[in-house]
């Protein structure tokens, strides 16, 4: 303890003493720490005694980890010819006195040196970095988990430099927009010469607002492999701004196969609606027979009676006025069912939206059933309502939904000793509703939450595909509105709520 550079004036004294920071000198000439800070002590749990008496080999290969102390003796090696001011960094695990070894990040400087100018000791600064560690592994942890998740998933990540304008792909990148991975070659350099031009122009669109706006963006964008095959490319980016730097992050992945199913799963829909539509159809054909089979005997009557005038050459002007306006009359009738049974064999889901009076959705929807109910002795009443109620929407879809709720009554009441259906139409501030109401008891309880199920039905085997509550739900929400049964009411009852507009937002239900 009497060397010259343990004289250590009062001041650095108090400085160690305050300090957070475990603070040594070694000597390299004995290999043992002749002075150490009181922080320390405290520590590692050694008193200053035995920290200089620790064994008669050198000190760290007590204390320091079998698999760090290589690493520790190299730094100790390069000490010996460390130029003044220059430090040496070095992490290792530190055994304290109760066995448990601890993460130090130890930063070394040249202290004193002998007559031929070599560092004979060496002072360093110990900072405890078990936190640091510890929040390293985990990040690794958690960084690995990303990875297997990420490749298990087949995505790929990116990084925009935003200021910069610069990207950064992960070699999956490459594999999945089908290029050769080229870090010399700016990605997006790459990808315009495969993708389709129109595509990469919205998804540039979307990125620059998404990048001035802060916010995050998903876009879909083509590209052509070599082998001209097309992939769909879905892509989700997230803004992060660190320090003064805007950044945006994100993850892609080839949805080709999930556009290709979602594309079948788009026709089998609409092939299902189109055969529950043609199973509507079929239950009205005979009702629709006699529909037009009654204005055509009008039309024959009509004709005969002009023919039996014309060979007794006896034409009265104005029974010819009247044969003339009734055959009018009723050939207008015909074409309205006929121009009817075409629009509603047609899809419409691409149809534009229309203003459409209420009075009219109702009226051409009870041409098809009219008769039908009469024939069965189902009464039919509708409730008056404002003529002029008008609502936007694309009438062939709303005729669709409520010829459905129509026939379901008709099926569940045509059997009973009172059989009615009653359409009850209401206006709310910014919406509509149809109440299609039929003498039912209403859905029993045990399978009301599941009625709007696809392929759920209560009907017998051969009698219900199950799908047409489930279609009329669906046809609803893409008109912003809803289709509810309400399980409150003392007869069956199922509403069709729709906006007067679309641009009005459809009320929850």
């Amino acid at each position: 303890m009497d060397k010259k550079y343990l004289q250590i004036p009062s001041l650095l004294e108090k400085i160690y003493k305050a300090m957070s920071d475990s603070v040594y000198i070694y000597d390299l000439k004995d290999q043992c720490i002749v002075w150490l800070n009181e922080r320390g002590r405290k520590l590692y749990g050694y008193p200053f005694e035995d920290i200089c008496s620790i064994s008669d080999i050198p000190f760290y290969a007590n204390l320091i980890h079998p698999e760090d102390l290589p690493r520790m003796q190299t730094a100790l090696r390069e000490a010996q010819s460390l130029p003044d001011g220059d430090v040496i960094s070095v992490e290792y695990r530190f055994k304290d006195r109760s066995g448990k070894y601890h993460w130090i990040q130890d930063r070394i400087t040249a202290f004193s040196r002998d007559d031929k100018n070599n560092v004979s000791a060496i002072l360093g600064v110990a900072s405890c970095a078990n936190e640091r560690k510890v929040n390293e592994d985990n990040l690794k942890k958690t960084i690995e988990k990303l990875n297997v998740s990420l490749a298990a998933a087949k995505m790929g990540t990116w990084e925009w430099d935003i200021e910069n304008n610069t990207i950064i792909w992960d070699q999956r990148m490459y594999e999945i927009h089908g290029l050769s991975y080229n870090p010399e070659v700016s990605p997006m350099d790459a990808v315009w010469k495969s993708a389709f031009r129109e595509d990469m122009e919205y998804v540039n669109i979307r990125a620059q607002v998404a990048a001035q706006e802060k916010k995050d963006f998903y876009t879909t964008y083509r590209v052509t492999y070599s082998n001209q095959e097309v992939h769909h490319i879905r892509s989700y980016g997230t803004f992060i701004r660190s320090g003064e730097l805007d950044r945006m992050y994100g993850v892609a992945w080839d949805s080709t196969v999930e556009v290709l199913t979602e594309q079948q799963m788009a026709e089998a829909k609409a092939k299902l609606i189109s055969a529950t539509k043609m199973a509507a159809l079929g239950e009205m054909s005979g009702g629709i027979a006699h529909e037009i089979n009654n204005p055509l005997t009008v039309i024959q009557a009509r004709a005969f009676q002009l023919g039996q005038m014309v060979e007794a050459n006896k034409l009265d002007p104005e029974k010819v006025k009247q044969a003339a306006e009734s055959i009018s009359r009723t050939s207008d009738k015909i074409a309205r069912i006929i121009k009817s049974l075409r629009s509603f064999a047609r899809e419409g889901t691409h149809d534009p939206f229309e203003v459409i009076p209420v009075k009219q959705i109702v009226e051409e929807t009870l041409e098809f059933c009219r008769t039908r109910f009469y024939n069965h002795g189902v009464e039919i009443e509708i409730v008056p309502f404002d003529s002029e109620l008008e609502v936007e929407c694309r009438l062939i879809q709303i005729e669709q939904v409520l010829l459905n709720l129509l026939n379901n009554s008709f099926d569940a009441v045509h059997e009973l000793e009172n059989k009615w259906i009653r359409i009850c139409v209401k206006e709310l501030v910014s919406a509509i509703e149809i109440h299609v109401i039929d003498a039912g008891p209403g859905i029993p309880s045990s399978v009301a939450d599941q009625i709007m199920l696809p392929f759920f039905t209560t009907k017998e085997v051969g009698k219900g595909t199950g799908l047409g509550l489930s279609i009329s739900a669906g046809i609803l929400r893409s008109h912003k509105g809803a289709l509810q049964l309400d399980k409150n009411a003392q007869n069956t009852t199922f509403i069709i709520h729709l906006p007067k507009w679309q641009h009005d937002e459809a009320l929850n239900y």
